[in-house]
């Protein structure tokens, strides 16, 4: 009878260890079909066309063709957000960046390429042209042509590396922020080349900004905490920055280092409210009741009247006061 018990134990042990790898596996699949249909500009179809389909939420990726009237489908999915890439030789590549799929019942997709010439439209050994249209492409929102032309201008004018920063700027607004990071840091690097000191360097400093903005993004808080430092310790007058820094160490739990960057964001705007919140949180978290009470103080007085969170801390100021 032991033994019978054991071996259903183990059976049953094995048995779940299968079902969930089965449905580990299954993640984003089920019955639904996403179907679509890519032109050209003029709407004719495009044969021969690469789909690729990247799911954001699970481990799934899968690649098709398009027939000769352009059609394309996908079968076997369920509920899931994915990434749709669009690309041919000679064509433009065309990126759906965020799209929600149903395990039901999804539409059909309709995509357009655009032959590379037609995109640009201009003279392409001209470098000032092709900056001037990359520019007008990214204040239109049309990301991935205006990355294709900055790229484009790196190719004309190698040594001006600055544009890199443009090109990382692209990639941050469609979400590769690997690749984003990859040429913030490539910049840096020549800056560090160049200069033996980057202190009071606008440009280094807003890099260092922005590495710790996409490290932040992405929940890395140790990695923002150190690009944002390294910004401030270049520039030292952008008090959003510091308080980025104090928030990740409040949060953290390390209240005393903290405390040293809000009082940081303080010196450098001393009319903002929100640092003497926090800090009053701060002090109220370590038991100091009466420096927590002035920092409340200062929050109430520079903050305007319909702040929601005024009504809450004359609150808390009046319970302190009892105490």
């Amino acid at each position: 009878m032991k033994n019978i018990r054991q071996l259903t134990a183990l059976f049953l042990f094995f048995f779940l260890l299968f079902s969930s790898s089965f449905l580990s596996a299954q993640e984003g699949r089920g019955q639904a079909r996403l179907r679509g249909v890519v032109l050209d500009k003029d709407g004719n179809p495009i044969e021969g066309a690469t789909v690729t389909l990247e799911s954001l939420v699970h481990n799934l990726s899968m690649t098709t063709t398009t027939d000769k009237n352009g059609v394309f489908s996908f079968l076997g999915l369920g509920k899931t957000v994915v990434k749709i890439t669009v690309s041919k030789e000679g064509y433009d590549p065309t990126i759906i960046p965020h799209l929600e799929i149903s395990s039901i019942r999804n539409p059909d997709q309709e995509i357009r390429l655009l032959e590379r010439a037609s995109i640009e439209g201009i003279d392409q050994s001209d470098a000032q042209v092709v900056y001037q249209k990359a520019n007008d492409l990214y204040e239109a929102g049309d990301y991935e042509k205006a990355l294709a032309m900055f790229n484009k201008f790196i190719e004309l004018q190698p040594d001006l590396y600055s544009v890199r920063i443009n090109v990382g700027n692209c990639y941050v607004k469609l979400r590769e922020y690997d690749k984003a990071i990859q040429e913030f840091e490539f910049v840096l690097n020549k800056l560090n080349e160049e200069e033996t000191d980057l202190k009071g360097s606008v440009v280094a400093a807003s890099l260092y900004a922005s590495l710790g903005e996409l490290y932040l993004d992405q929940g890395k808080l140790e990695e923002a905490k150190e690009y944002f430092e390294k910004s401030i310790a270049i520039d030292p007058s952008d008090y959003a920055l510091a308080y980025n820094v104090a928030e990740i160490l409040f949060n953290s739990g390390k209240t005393d280092e903290a405390i040293n960057y809000y009082n940081l964001a303080i010196k450098t705007n001393p009319a903002w409210p929100n640092s003497y919140l926090k800090l009053g949180y701060c002090y109220l978290n370590k038991g100091e009741t009466d420096a927590a009470l002035t920092y409340f103080q200062k929050f109430v007085e520079l903050s305007p009247p319909d702040d929601p969170q005024v009504n809450l801390i004359k609150e808390i100021i009046k319970q302190l006061g009892k105490k």
